[in-house]
Protein backbone atom coordinates (compact mmCIF):
# COMPACT_ATOMS: atom_id res chain seq x y z
CA UNK A 1 0.00 0.00 0.00
CA UNK A 2 1.10 3.54 -0.75
CA UNK A 3 1.74 5.81 2.20
CA UNK A 4 -0.74 8.68 2.44
CA UNK A 5 0.71 12.18 2.83
CA UNK A 6 -1.50 15.11 3.81
CA UNK A 7 -0.18 18.48 2.56
CA UNK A 8 -1.62 21.21 4.80
CA UNK A 9 -0.58 24.66 3.54
CA UNK A 10 -2.42 27.87 2.70
CA UNK A 11 -0.20 28.43 -0.39
CA UNK A 12 -2.00 26.81 -3.36
CA UNK A 13 1.06 26.85 -5.62
CA UNK A 14 3.19 25.12 -2.99
CA UNK A 15 0.48 22.50 -2.47
CA UNK A 16 0.55 21.73 -6.21
CA UNK A 17 4.37 21.50 -6.32
CA UNK A 18 4.62 19.25 -3.27
CA UNK A 19 1.80 17.07 -4.60
CA UNK A 20 3.57 16.55 -7.93
CA UNK A 21 6.90 15.70 -6.29
CA UNK A 22 5.41 13.26 -3.80
CA UNK A 23 3.10 11.53 -6.28
CA UNK A 24 6.04 11.03 -8.65
CA UNK A 25 7.89 9.38 -5.74
CA UNK A 26 5.00 6.94 -5.26
CA UNK A 27 3.03 8.53 -2.42
CA UNK A 28 -0.73 9.03 -2.28
CA UNK A 29 -1.49 12.66 -1.43
CA UNK A 30 -4.26 14.63 0.20
CA UNK A 31 -4.46 18.42 0.44
CA UNK A 32 -5.83 20.92 2.95
CA UNK A 33 -5.70 24.73 2.70
CA UNK A 34 -6.34 25.66 6.35
CA UNK A 35 -6.62 24.28 9.86
CA UNK A 36 -10.31 23.39 9.59
CA UNK A 37 -9.78 21.30 6.43
CA UNK A 38 -6.71 19.67 7.97
CA UNK A 39 -8.67 18.51 11.02
CA UNK A 40 -11.62 17.35 8.92
CA UNK A 41 -9.30 15.28 6.69
CA UNK A 42 -7.51 13.63 9.60
CA UNK A 43 -10.84 12.77 11.28
CA UNK A 44 -12.17 10.86 8.27
CA UNK A 45 -9.05 9.59 6.49
CA UNK A 46 -6.12 7.39 7.47
CA UNK A 47 -3.02 9.55 7.06
CA UNK A 48 0.59 8.40 7.51
CA UNK A 49 2.50 11.68 7.17
CA UNK A 50 1.31 15.27 7.61
CA UNK A 51 3.23 18.17 6.04
CA UNK A 52 1.96 20.98 8.24
CA UNK A 53 2.53 24.68 7.60
CA UNK A 54 2.84 26.82 10.73
CA UNK A 55 0.65 29.64 9.34
CA UNK A 56 -2.58 28.11 8.00
CA UNK A 57 -4.69 31.25 7.91
CA UNK A 58 -7.23 30.16 10.50
CA UNK A 59 -4.84 28.23 12.75
CA UNK A 60 -1.28 27.94 13.99
CA UNK A 61 0.24 24.64 12.89
CA UNK A 62 2.22 24.18 16.10
CA UNK A 63 -0.91 24.64 18.20
CA UNK A 64 -2.77 22.19 15.95
CA UNK A 65 -0.35 19.29 16.49
CA UNK A 66 -1.77 18.09 19.80
CA UNK A 67 -5.31 17.96 18.37
CA UNK A 68 -4.16 16.13 15.24
CA UNK A 69 -2.35 13.54 17.35
CA UNK A 70 -5.53 12.87 19.33
CA UNK A 71 -7.29 11.82 16.13
CA UNK A 72 -4.28 10.06 14.57
CA UNK A 73 -1.63 9.12 17.11
CA UNK A 74 0.62 7.25 14.65
CA UNK A 75 0.95 9.88 11.91
CA UNK A 76 4.36 11.52 11.62
CA UNK A 77 4.05 15.32 11.46
CA UNK A 78 6.58 17.43 9.56
CA UNK A 79 6.45 21.19 10.16
CA UNK A 80 6.92 23.58 7.19
CA UNK A 81 7.62 27.26 7.70
CA UNK A 82 8.88 30.26 5.77
CA UNK A 83 10.33 31.72 8.96
CA UNK A 84 12.85 29.18 10.14
CA UNK A 85 14.32 30.12 13.48
CA UNK A 86 16.00 28.19 16.24
CA UNK A 87 13.02 28.76 18.50
CA UNK A 88 10.59 27.49 15.86
CA UNK A 89 12.60 24.30 15.50
CA UNK A 90 12.67 23.88 19.27
CA UNK A 91 8.92 24.52 19.54
CA UNK A 92 8.25 21.93 16.82
CA UNK A 93 10.32 19.33 18.67
CA UNK A 94 8.57 20.16 21.95
CA UNK A 95 5.24 19.44 20.25
CA UNK A 96 6.69 16.06 19.17
CA UNK A 97 6.81 16.87 15.47
CA UNK A 98 8.83 14.28 13.55
CA UNK A 99 10.68 16.71 11.30
CA UNK A 100 11.11 20.31 10.22
CA UNK A 101 11.42 21.92 6.75
CA UNK A 102 11.95 25.54 5.76
CA UNK A 103 10.66 27.31 2.64
CA UNK A 104 11.62 27.22 -0.13
CA UNK A 105 11.41 23.45 0.31
CA UNK A 106 14.36 21.53 -1.13
CA UNK A 107 13.12 18.55 -3.17
CA UNK A 108 15.82 16.15 -2.02
CA UNK A 109 15.40 17.12 1.61
CA UNK A 110 11.62 16.80 1.29
CA UNK A 111 11.77 13.26 -0.09
CA UNK A 112 14.33 12.22 2.50
CA UNK A 113 12.38 13.43 5.54
CA UNK A 114 9.04 12.14 4.19
CA UNK A 115 10.58 8.70 3.52
CA UNK A 116 11.94 8.51 7.06
CA UNK A 117 8.67 9.76 8.54
CA UNK A 118 6.63 7.23 6.54
CA UNK A 119 8.95 4.44 7.64
CA UNK A 120 8.55 5.48 11.27
CA UNK A 121 4.77 5.49 10.90
CA UNK A 122 4.80 2.03 9.26
CA UNK A 123 6.95 0.59 12.04
CA UNK A 124 4.78 2.15 14.72
CA UNK A 125 1.56 0.83 13.18
CA UNK A 126 3.06 -2.63 12.76
CA UNK A 127 4.32 -2.69 16.31
CA UNK A 128 0.94 -1.60 17.67
CA UNK A 129 -0.73 -4.45 15.79
CA UNK A 130 1.73 -7.13 16.81
CA UNK A 131 3.17 -6.22 20.20
CA UNK A 132 1.08 -7.54 23.08
CA UNK A 133 2.65 -5.15 25.62
CA UNK A 134 3.73 -8.19 27.62
CA UNK A 135 0.73 -8.08 29.94
CA UNK A 136 1.95 -11.06 31.95
CA UNK A 137 4.75 -8.97 33.42
CA UNK A 138 2.68 -5.81 33.85
CA UNK A 139 1.77 -6.43 37.47
CA UNK A 140 5.40 -6.89 38.41
CA UNK A 141 6.37 -3.74 36.52
CA UNK A 142 3.69 -1.61 38.21
CA UNK A 143 4.73 -3.02 41.57
CA UNK A 144 8.32 -2.07 40.80
CA UNK A 145 7.19 1.49 40.10
CA UNK A 146 5.23 1.71 43.33
CA UNK A 147 7.77 0.00 45.61
CA UNK A 148 10.92 1.59 44.23
CA UNK A 149 13.73 0.88 44.75
CA UNK A 150 13.32 -2.64 43.43
CA UNK A 151 15.43 -4.84 41.21
CA UNK A 152 13.68 -6.06 38.06
CA UNK A 153 14.49 -9.45 36.60
CA UNK A 154 13.35 -13.07 36.81
CA UNK A 155 16.46 -14.69 35.29
CA UNK A 156 18.18 -17.55 37.10
CA UNK A 157 21.16 -15.29 37.81
CA UNK A 158 18.94 -12.71 39.52
CA UNK A 159 17.08 -15.35 41.52
CA UNK A 160 20.42 -16.23 43.10
CA UNK A 161 20.99 -12.53 43.89
CA UNK A 162 17.54 -12.26 45.51
CA UNK A 163 18.30 -15.24 47.74
CA UNK A 164 21.61 -13.71 48.80
CA UNK A 165 19.93 -10.37 49.56
CA UNK A 166 17.37 -12.12 51.76
CA UNK A 167 20.00 -14.10 53.62
CA UNK A 168 22.21 -11.06 54.10
CA UNK A 169 19.29 -8.92 55.32
CA UNK A 170 18.42 -11.14 58.29
CA UNK A 171 22.02 -11.16 59.53
CA UNK A 172 24.18 -8.27 60.64
CA UNK A 173 27.36 -9.43 58.92
CA UNK A 174 29.51 -7.31 56.63
CA UNK A 175 28.59 -7.66 52.95
CA UNK A 176 30.84 -7.23 49.90
CA UNK A 177 28.97 -6.57 46.65
CA UNK A 178 30.97 -7.32 43.50
CA UNK A 179 29.94 -6.32 40.00
CA UNK A 180 30.67 -4.19 36.97
CA UNK A 181 29.73 -0.51 36.89
CA UNK A 182 26.02 -0.01 36.33
CA UNK A 183 24.85 -3.39 37.67
CA UNK A 184 23.00 -1.88 40.64
CA UNK A 185 25.32 -2.30 43.60
CA UNK A 186 23.89 0.65 45.54
CA UNK A 187 20.34 -0.54 44.88
CA UNK A 188 21.23 -3.98 46.31
CA UNK A 189 22.77 -2.35 49.39
CA UNK A 190 19.59 -0.33 49.95
CA UNK A 191 17.45 -3.45 49.66
CA UNK A 192 19.59 -5.25 52.22
CA UNK A 193 19.23 -2.31 54.61
CA UNK A 194 15.48 -1.90 54.04
CA UNK A 195 14.87 -5.59 54.77
CA UNK A 196 17.13 -5.68 57.84
CA UNK A 197 16.39 -4.96 61.51
CA UNK A 198 18.17 -1.61 60.95
CA UNK A 199 15.63 -0.47 58.32
CA UNK A 200 14.28 2.42 60.40
CA UNK A 201 17.76 3.77 61.12
CA UNK A 202 20.17 5.80 58.94
CA UNK A 203 21.45 4.57 55.58
CA UNK A 204 24.59 6.49 54.61
CA UNK A 205 26.29 6.28 51.21
CA UNK A 206 29.98 7.08 50.74
CA UNK A 207 31.82 6.85 47.40
CA UNK A 208 35.47 6.15 48.16
CA UNK A 209 36.49 7.09 44.61
CA UNK A 210 34.77 10.47 44.56
CA UNK A 211 36.62 12.13 47.46
CA UNK A 212 40.25 13.35 47.26
CA UNK A 213 42.53 11.01 49.28
CA UNK A 214 43.51 13.84 51.63
CA UNK A 215 39.86 14.33 52.66
CA UNK A 216 38.65 10.73 52.90
CA UNK A 217 39.85 10.13 56.46
CA UNK A 218 38.06 13.23 57.77
CA UNK A 219 34.93 12.46 55.76
CA UNK A 220 34.69 8.92 57.13
CA UNK A 221 35.85 9.33 60.71
CA UNK A 222 35.23 13.01 61.37
CA UNK A 223 37.58 15.62 62.83
CA UNK A 224 37.88 17.88 65.83
CA UNK A 225 38.19 21.66 65.78
CA UNK A 226 41.71 22.72 64.82
CA UNK A 227 42.66 19.30 63.37
CA UNK A 228 43.87 21.11 60.25
CA UNK A 229 43.89 24.63 58.81
CA UNK A 230 40.24 24.84 57.72
CA UNK A 231 38.81 22.78 60.61
CA UNK A 232 37.02 25.68 62.32
CA UNK A 233 34.50 23.37 64.01
CA UNK A 234 34.30 19.72 64.96
CA UNK A 235 32.44 17.47 62.56
CA UNK A 236 31.05 13.95 62.70
CA UNK A 237 32.18 11.55 59.99
CA UNK A 238 30.03 9.19 57.92
CA UNK A 239 30.44 6.34 60.40
CA UNK A 240 29.02 8.36 63.28
CA UNK A 241 26.24 9.65 61.01
CA UNK A 242 25.35 6.02 60.24
CA UNK A 243 25.33 4.98 63.90
CA UNK A 244 22.64 2.29 64.58
CA UNK A 245 22.15 2.01 60.81
CA UNK A 246 24.08 0.99 57.69
CA UNK A 247 26.97 2.57 55.82
CA UNK A 248 27.51 1.72 52.15
CA UNK A 249 31.12 2.14 51.04
CA UNK A 250 31.10 2.22 47.26
CA UNK A 251 34.30 1.65 45.23
CA UNK A 252 36.08 0.32 48.31
CA UNK A 253 39.08 -0.62 46.16
CA UNK A 254 39.90 3.10 45.82
CA UNK A 255 40.49 3.51 49.56
CA UNK A 256 44.04 4.79 50.34
CA UNK A 257 46.31 2.44 52.30
CA UNK A 258 46.42 4.65 55.40
CA UNK A 259 42.62 4.76 55.57
CA UNK A 260 42.40 0.99 55.08
CA UNK A 261 44.17 0.60 58.44
CA UNK A 262 41.56 2.75 60.19
CA UNK A 263 38.68 0.95 58.49
CA UNK A 264 40.10 -2.36 59.70
CA UNK A 265 39.96 -1.00 63.25
CA UNK A 266 36.30 -0.07 62.79
CA UNK A 267 35.51 -3.58 61.63
CA UNK A 268 37.43 -5.18 64.50
CA UNK A 269 36.69 -2.85 67.41
CA UNK A 270 33.61 -0.91 66.24
CA UNK A 271 35.41 2.31 67.13
CA UNK A 272 36.35 5.44 65.18
CA UNK A 273 39.03 7.99 65.95
CA UNK A 274 38.36 11.47 64.52
CA UNK A 275 41.25 13.29 62.84
CA UNK A 276 43.15 15.40 65.40
CA UNK A 277 41.76 13.50 68.39
CA UNK A 278 43.07 10.75 70.64
CA UNK A 279 39.56 9.85 71.72
CA UNK A 280 37.93 6.72 70.29
CA UNK A 281 34.19 6.70 69.82
CA UNK A 282 32.07 3.57 69.70
CA UNK A 283 29.81 3.12 66.66
CA UNK A 284 27.09 0.55 66.10
CA UNK A 285 27.03 0.33 62.31
CA UNK A 286 26.64 -2.34 59.68
CA UNK A 287 29.09 -2.10 56.77
CA UNK A 288 28.23 -2.94 53.17
CA UNK A 289 31.07 -2.42 50.69
CA UNK A 290 31.11 -2.63 46.91
CA UNK A 291 33.62 -2.56 44.10
CA UNK A 292 33.81 -3.05 40.34
CA UNK A 293 37.48 -4.05 40.57
CA UNK A 294 39.10 -7.36 41.41
CA UNK A 295 39.94 -6.98 45.08
CA UNK A 296 41.60 -10.40 45.27
CA UNK A 297 44.00 -9.34 42.52
CA UNK A 298 44.62 -6.02 44.30
CA UNK A 299 45.55 -8.01 47.43
CA UNK A 300 48.08 -10.05 45.43
CA UNK A 301 49.57 -6.82 44.07
CA UNK A 302 49.82 -5.38 47.61
CA UNK A 303 47.40 -2.58 46.71
CA UNK A 304 44.73 -3.68 49.20
CA UNK A 305 45.22 -5.09 52.68
CA UNK A 306 44.64 -8.84 52.84
CA UNK A 307 43.26 -8.73 56.40
CA UNK A 308 40.80 -5.98 55.42
CA UNK A 309 39.70 -7.95 52.35
CA UNK A 310 38.78 -10.98 54.45
CA UNK A 311 36.99 -8.79 57.00
CA UNK A 312 34.86 -7.27 54.23
CA UNK A 313 34.27 -10.47 52.28
CA UNK A 314 32.10 -12.19 54.91
CA UNK A 315 28.94 -12.30 52.77
CA UNK A 316 29.86 -11.83 49.09
CA UNK A 317 27.15 -11.00 46.56
CA UNK A 318 28.13 -11.08 42.88
CA UNK A 319 25.89 -9.10 40.51
CA UNK A 320 25.72 -10.46 36.95
CA UNK A 321 26.32 -8.06 34.03
CA UNK A 322 23.28 -7.35 31.87
CA UNK A 323 24.74 -9.32 28.94
CA UNK A 324 24.46 -12.47 31.09
CA UNK A 325 20.76 -11.95 31.84
CA UNK A 326 19.35 -10.65 28.57
CA UNK A 327 15.98 -12.31 29.29
CA UNK A 328 15.42 -9.53 31.87
CA UNK A 329 15.81 -6.74 29.30
CA UNK A 330 12.12 -6.57 28.18
CA UNK A 331 10.95 -6.08 31.77
CA UNK A 332 13.63 -3.44 32.38
CA UNK A 333 12.68 -1.62 29.16
CA UNK A 334 9.02 -1.60 30.20
CA UNK A 335 9.92 -0.33 33.66
CA UNK A 336 12.10 2.52 32.41
CA UNK A 337 9.68 3.47 29.62
CA UNK A 338 6.73 3.74 31.98
CA UNK A 339 8.80 5.58 34.59
CA UNK A 340 10.05 8.27 32.21
CA UNK A 341 6.73 8.60 30.35
CA UNK A 342 5.19 9.45 33.72
CA UNK A 343 8.09 11.67 34.77
CA UNK A 344 8.08 13.70 31.53
CA UNK A 345 4.24 13.70 31.23
CA UNK A 346 4.45 12.04 27.80
CA UNK A 347 1.64 10.21 26.01
CA UNK A 348 1.73 6.42 26.28
CA UNK A 349 4.70 5.17 24.24
CA UNK A 350 5.34 1.54 23.30
CA UNK A 351 8.42 -0.36 22.18
CA UNK A 352 8.60 -2.20 18.85
CA UNK A 353 9.58 -5.87 18.74
CA UNK A 354 12.55 -4.98 16.52
CA UNK A 355 13.86 -2.63 19.20
CA UNK A 356 13.52 -5.30 21.89
CA UNK A 357 15.42 -7.80 19.74
CA UNK A 358 18.22 -5.33 19.13
CA UNK A 359 18.37 -4.29 22.78
CA UNK A 360 18.66 -7.95 23.77
CA UNK A 361 21.43 -8.51 21.20
CA UNK A 362 23.52 -5.56 22.37
CA UNK A 363 26.37 -6.15 24.85
CA UNK A 364 25.55 -3.25 27.26
CA UNK A 365 29.06 -2.55 28.58
CA UNK A 366 27.48 0.04 30.92
CA UNK A 367 24.89 -2.53 32.10
CA UNK A 368 21.51 -1.50 33.52
CA UNK A 369 22.58 2.13 33.95
CA UNK A 370 23.42 2.35 30.23
CA UNK A 371 20.07 0.76 29.30
CA UNK A 372 18.22 3.23 31.52
CA UNK A 373 19.99 6.19 29.91
CA UNK A 374 19.35 4.79 26.42
CA UNK A 375 15.61 4.57 27.12
CA UNK A 376 15.57 8.07 28.58
CA UNK A 377 17.40 9.47 25.52
CA UNK A 378 15.10 7.58 23.11
CA UNK A 379 11.95 8.94 24.76
CA UNK A 380 13.29 12.48 24.53
CA UNK A 381 13.96 12.02 20.81
CA UNK A 382 10.74 10.10 19.99
CA UNK A 383 8.06 12.13 18.25
CA UNK A 384 5.61 9.26 17.78
CA UNK A 385 3.81 6.61 19.76
CA UNK A 386 6.46 3.92 19.46
CA UNK A 387 10.19 3.65 20.20
CA UNK A 388 11.98 2.58 17.01
CA UNK A 389 15.58 1.69 16.18
CA UNK A 390 16.19 5.21 14.86
CA UNK A 391 15.85 6.37 18.47
CA UNK A 392 18.77 4.11 19.49
CA UNK A 393 21.63 5.20 17.20
CA UNK A 394 24.31 3.84 19.53
CA UNK A 395 22.78 0.39 19.98
CA UNK A 396 23.12 -2.57 17.62
CA UNK A 397 24.92 -5.86 16.97
CA UNK A 398 27.82 -4.06 15.29
CA UNK A 399 28.35 -1.99 18.43
CA UNK A 400 28.28 -5.13 20.55
CA UNK A 401 30.86 -6.79 18.30
CA UNK A 402 33.10 -3.75 18.63
CA UNK A 403 32.81 -4.04 22.39
CA UNK A 404 33.80 -7.71 22.28
CA UNK A 405 36.80 -6.90 20.10
CA UNK A 406 37.83 -4.11 22.45
CA UNK A 407 37.53 -6.36 25.51
CA UNK A 408 39.48 -9.09 23.71
CA UNK A 409 42.26 -6.63 22.93
CA UNK A 410 42.33 -5.53 26.55
CA UNK A 411 42.83 -9.15 27.62
CA UNK A 412 45.67 -9.61 25.10
CA UNK A 413 47.33 -6.40 26.27
CA UNK A 414 47.00 -7.47 29.90
CA UNK A 415 48.54 -10.88 29.12
CA UNK A 416 51.48 -9.32 27.29
CA UNK A 417 51.96 -6.84 30.10
CA UNK A 418 52.05 -9.68 32.64
CA UNK A 419 54.63 -11.59 30.57
CA UNK A 420 56.86 -8.54 30.23
CA UNK A 421 56.64 -7.70 33.93
CA UNK A 422 57.55 -11.28 34.87
CA UNK A 423 60.50 -11.20 32.45
CA UNK A 424 61.64 -7.86 33.84
CA UNK A 425 61.39 -8.93 37.48
CA UNK A 426 63.24 -12.15 36.73
CA UNK A 427 65.95 -10.21 34.94
CA UNK A 428 66.42 -7.86 37.90
CA UNK A 429 66.91 -10.82 40.22
CA UNK A 430 69.50 -12.62 38.07
CA UNK A 431 71.31 -9.93 36.04
CA UNK A 432 74.76 -8.76 36.89
CA UNK A 433 75.22 -5.04 37.49
CA UNK A 434 75.32 -3.16 34.19
CA UNK A 435 74.70 -6.30 32.12
CA UNK A 436 72.08 -4.64 29.87
CA UNK A 437 70.71 -7.77 28.15
CA UNK A 438 67.01 -7.24 28.88
CA UNK A 439 66.06 -6.12 25.37
CA UNK A 440 67.63 -9.21 23.81
CA UNK A 441 65.78 -11.49 26.23
CA UNK A 442 62.42 -9.89 25.54
CA UNK A 443 62.99 -9.92 21.78
CA UNK A 444 63.79 -13.64 21.94
CA UNK A 445 60.67 -14.24 24.01
CA UNK A 446 58.48 -13.07 21.11
CA UNK A 447 60.65 -13.71 18.03
CA UNK A 448 61.19 -17.43 18.49
CA UNK A 449 57.49 -18.44 18.61
CA UNK A 450 56.72 -15.93 15.83
CA UNK A 451 59.28 -17.49 13.45
CA UNK A 452 58.01 -20.97 14.29
CA UNK A 453 54.37 -20.03 13.58
CA UNK A 454 55.24 -18.34 10.25
CA UNK A 455 57.37 -21.29 9.09
CA UNK A 456 54.59 -23.72 9.98
CA UNK A 457 52.21 -21.59 7.91
CA UNK A 458 54.55 -21.60 4.87
CA UNK A 459 55.33 -25.31 5.21
CA UNK A 460 58.98 -24.57 5.91
CA UNK A 461 59.42 -22.33 2.85
CA UNK A 462 61.95 -19.79 4.10
CA UNK A 463 61.58 -17.40 1.17
CA UNK A 464 57.82 -17.07 1.78
CA UNK A 465 58.41 -16.81 5.53
CA UNK A 466 60.93 -13.98 5.07
CA UNK A 467 58.48 -12.17 2.77
CA UNK A 468 55.66 -12.44 5.34
CA UNK A 469 57.95 -11.23 8.12
CA UNK A 470 59.29 -8.34 6.06
CA UNK A 471 62.95 -9.34 6.48
CA UNK A 472 65.48 -10.72 4.00
CA UNK A 473 66.22 -14.45 3.73
CA UNK A 474 69.75 -14.16 5.18
CA UNK A 475 68.42 -12.45 8.33
CA UNK A 476 65.83 -15.19 8.74
CA UNK A 477 68.51 -17.88 8.29
CA UNK A 478 70.62 -16.22 11.02
CA UNK A 479 67.67 -15.98 13.39
CA UNK A 480 66.70 -19.61 12.89
CA UNK A 481 70.23 -20.69 13.73
CA UNK A 482 70.27 -18.41 16.76
CA UNK A 483 67.07 -19.91 18.14
CA UNK A 484 67.82 -23.50 17.09
CA UNK A 485 64.78 -23.73 14.79
CA UNK A 486 65.19 -26.31 12.03
CA UNK A 487 61.83 -26.26 10.28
Amino acid sequence: MKNVVLIADDDESLRRVLTAVLQKAGYQTLRARNGQETLATVKKMDVDVILLDIFLGDANGLELIETLQRFNSTASIIIITAHGTTQTAIDAAKQRAYGYLTKPVDKKQLLDVVARAASATNQTQSALRNVSRRRDSQAAIESALQDSPRIVGQSVAMQVVYQMIGRAAVSDETVLILGESGTGKELVSRLIHQNSPRADNPFVVFDCGAIPPTLIESALFGHVKGAYTDAHTSRKGKFEQADTGTIFLDEIGELPAEVQVKLLRVLQEREVEPVGSNERRTVNVRIIAATNSQLAQAVEQKLFREDLYYRLNVVPIVLPPLRERTEDIPALVSLFTRRFVEEYSLPDIGVSSEVLQQLMAYEWPGNVRELENAIKRALVMCAGQMLLMEHFPHVGPHVGQATLQYESQLKVDAHIDALLRAQFEGYLETAEAGEGALYGQVRALFEKPLFRIVLEHTGGNRSKAAELLGINRNTLHTKLAEYGLKL
